[in-house]
């Protein structure tokens, strides 16, 4: 065992305790901004999204292979809201990863496919704005009570 561990870097012990610390806690359901940090630190060490993808796959329906896409305009319509609005706004902020994690200067955290920040959304939680269908919903409410001022910095990529 000594010999497997003197193979790692000090770097590499604490990426891995924060990849099982950050996974752990995001698939238990307990993240909130401790997870969402932990998850974009080993995001930002190995380069690599996959980890974070691991966190989006579980708003998939088991067993069907509906995409994120498809799940947008699903409930765009069913709340009446024009569905490509709602997919370009997405796809904007998040490239349409529900998993997506984005860490500010000021500390705040957006998150989710519309990346809800926590310092101006605190109503909007962990397990809302990284659910694809939760989030979706939440900006479609925010669209249809004339909150699209909310999206501006990203306005030049879906104000088409």
């Amino acid at each position: 065992m000594n010999d497997f561990l003197s193979k790692f870097k000090p770097i590499d012990l604490i990426a891995i305790i924060l990849v099982c610390g950050g996974l752990t806690l995001v698939f238990f359901g307990i993240d909130g901004i401790v997870g969402a940090i932990l998850t974009t630190i080993v995001v930002f060490y190995f380069g690599k999204k996959e980890i974070v993808d691991k966190i989006a796959e579980k708003n998939l329906p088991v067993g069907k292979t509906e995409t994120v896409e498809s799940r947008i305009t699903k409930i765009a319509k069913e709340e009446g809201v024009d569905p490509s609005l709602a997919i370009r706004v997405a796809k904007c902020e998040s490239g349409l990863n529900p998993g997506a994690i984005n860490v500010n200067i000021n500390g705040s955290v957006d998150r989710g496919l519309y990346q809800w920040n926590n310092k101006w959304h605190p109503e909007i939680d962990e397990k809302t704005a990284f659910h694809i269908e939760k989030s979706t919903r939440a900006f479609c409410k925010a669209f249809k009570a004339g909150h699209l001022d909310w999206w501006n910095a990203t306005k030049t990529c879906w104000d088409i």
